[in-house]
């Protein structure tokens, strides 16, 4: 007899195991993230960019550098927010138009209508005067057949972040700042590019950009 109760309570255990995990995926659904390591909690490479993302930029009068940062006031969520930093202390003047970034390939459904949703601060030297004429933005950008490309995205694939405050960097002031927009996927492969662009070809800047908690969700 006691072997049977046992028994009984083990069927049960599995039993509920086993509904356990039918029942999850269908809780989860299509509403789940897409972009593998967007929290940026999965970790970093040797360059500073986090796993499952890439890194681009387009050289000339600049250095840039990806960094895992762990400062609370640009982490939205979690312990980890990945920094894009351009800095043009190597020369006395720089390139027009620097760009630095980040970017990922999905697996999407065509057709089906997309919310892209990020956080982020953008900052800057104390005293620099390059913010106040729109010296500095964050772009998104969309591959609509998952190219790898940032360079032959034309401008309509590229929306401007409205994040108008570059705050000091040493004091950013308030939470991280967030925007969402809807994309409607037209293959089934689509690559999303996170970028930082340095208008002006001035020297001795630099400017940041952390990004944290990004969604894909459909």
């Amino acid at each position: 007899m006691r072997i049977r109760i046992v028994g009984i309570g083990s069927l049960l255990a599995l039993s509920a195991l086993v509904i356990g995990f039918l029942v999850l995926p269908s809780i989860a659904g299509p509403a789940n993230n897409l972009v593998a390591n967007g929290d940026f909690e999965g970790g970093f490479g040797v360059d500073g960019v986090a796993y499952d993302w890439h890194k681009f930029d387009n050289g000339g009068a600049m250095t840039a550098s990806w960094h895992d940062d762990t400062w609370a006031p640009v982490v939205y969520e979690g312990a980890h927010s990945q920094l894009v930093e351009i800095n043009t202390f190597c020369c006395g003047a720089s390139d027009p138009n620097r760009v630095a970034g980040i970017y990922q390939t999905l697996s999407v459904n065509a057709g089906t209508t997309y919310e892209l949703c990020l956080h982020g601060m953008l900052r800057s030297l104390r005293g620099d005067p390059d913010p106040q004429s729109w010296g500095y933005t964050a772009n998104v950008g969309i591959d609509h057949n998952g190219g790898t490309d940032w360079s032959a995205l034309s401008g309509d694939d590229w929306t401007d972040i409205p994040w108008d405050t570059v705050y000091p960097r040493i004091a950013p002031a308030g939470e991280m700042d967030s925007f969402c927009m809807n994309v409607k996927a037209e293959s089934n492969s689509l690559t999303l590019f996170i970028r930082l662009w340095k208008k002006w070809p001035t020297g001795y800047r630099e400017v940041l950009l952390n990004a944290d908690d990004i969604t894909f969700k459909g």
